[in-house]
């Protein structure tokens, strides 16, 4: 994943829109984002949820976007990392195996709290949703299964980038600016499949979108990465 590809990549996601998006992908993300809420609704009584939902309340922090059947918000970081671990807390949100791995539950929770705080259409949220599933998609097939064969959870680490990339959408991020978060993002992305059968198994799928969420934020405030190098080092196999 050379400099020249990230860049062409980050070109890719900043032009992302609305307008660009074929109809059937239209249906299918808006399909994604039901499955994703439905799963999340579902998780939110498990324990992994109350452990969480504890770290926040004691936290706390500013009101900025809605956490699943909470009446107080939380900050987009906490909001982000809750939706996210509790999406995947029973295993039942949508595969795509050209990650391979779990490419909504990352995205979502970010398009979600992020265009909840910034007042973002649902055309514009639907646009960043698609950028990031296509983020993770591309990036997993330049991957091939050598990356979750040598034991990396792919929702994880590329579930950060695809986070990144939806978050760079609605940030409305340039070209540029693009590239720098997914750097941020891939030096940050995280997921062992060793830690299966265990809480932070679903944990890796909120880290991802709290990651992603984070590395957005940065590069708009002008936070520097080496693009290309950092993908390489981050997610792809030296």
């Amino acid at each position: 994943m050379t400099t020249g590809t990230t860049s062409r990549l980050a070109a890719r996601t900043a032009h992302s829109r609305f307008e660009g998006l074929p109809p059937a992908a239209v249906t299918v993300a808006k399909q994604c984002l039901l499955d994703f809420i439905g799963v999340t609704v579902a998780g939110m009584r498990e324990p992994l949820t109350r452990i969480l939902l504890a770290d926040v309340r004691e936290a706390g922090g500013a009101p900025q976007a809605s956490i699943f059947l909470e009446s107080q918000k939380a900050n987009l970081d906490q909001a982000v990392l809750v939706n996210g671990a509790v999406g995947h807390v029973h295993d039942y949100d949508d595969v795509h195996m050209d990650m391979p791995g779990h490419p909504t539950v990352p995205v979502a929770p970010v398009v979600l709290a992020l265009g909840e705080a910034r007042g973002a259409s649902g055309a514009q949220m639907l646009a960043a949703f698609s950028a990031g599933v296509d983020t993770e998609c591309i990036i997993g097939k330049a991957l091939g299964p050598s990356h979750y064969a040598r034991g990396f959870h792919a929702t994880g680490t590329l579930g950060s980038l695809g986070a990144a990339a939806a978050a760079s959408v609605l940030y409305g991020l340039d070209d540029e600016a693009t590239a720098r978060a997914l750097g941020i993002a891939a030096t940050r992305a995280s997921g062992l499949k060793s830690q299966f059968g265990t809480m932070v198994k679903p944990l890796h799928a909120g880290n991802a979108a709290m990651n992603g969420l984070s590395a957005a934020r940065l590069a708009q405030r002008g936070f520097t990465s080496r693009a290309g190098l950092a993908l390489r080092c981050g997610v792809l196999p030296g």
